[in-house]
């Protein structure tokens, strides 16, 4: 269940990581493949009325998990994505907790 979504990069990067993310991930945060979806975003960034280069973003929507379980994660998404960006270039990663009463599929929320 955990969505991926990856904005201010460049879609062969997305593809490139998802060789390797997803099977890195599985085992870690104990959810199956199958269950991983990626999403990439393309995003234009505006500062004062100018199209700019964007900061690479990704954003992780889960069940809420342990901090370092969270910061492991975090980790690994960094130095995944970092082979493919300018050594210079920040990376930010937003967890977004979800409530498994607010989250549905097949009508059927994830609540007990």
């Amino acid at each position: 269940m955990p969505h991926l979504r990856f904005r201010g990069m460049s879609r062969t990067i997305v593809k490139e990581v998802s060789k390797t993310l997803v099977t890195t991930l599985a085992p870690i945060i104990e959810s199956p493949e199958s269950h991983f979806v990626l999403e990439f975003i393309p995003a234009e960034f505006v500062l004062d009325g100018q199209i700019v280069a964007g900061q690479p973003l990704v954003e992780v929507l889960w069940f809420t998990r342990p901090q370092a379980l969270q910061d492991q994660v975090a980790g690994i998404i960094t130095a995944e994505l970092k082979k493919h960006l300018a050594p210079e270039q920040d990376l930010c990663i937003i967890f977004t907790p979800l409530d498994g009463y607010s989250y549905y599929e097949n009508g059927q929320h994830y609540g007990k």
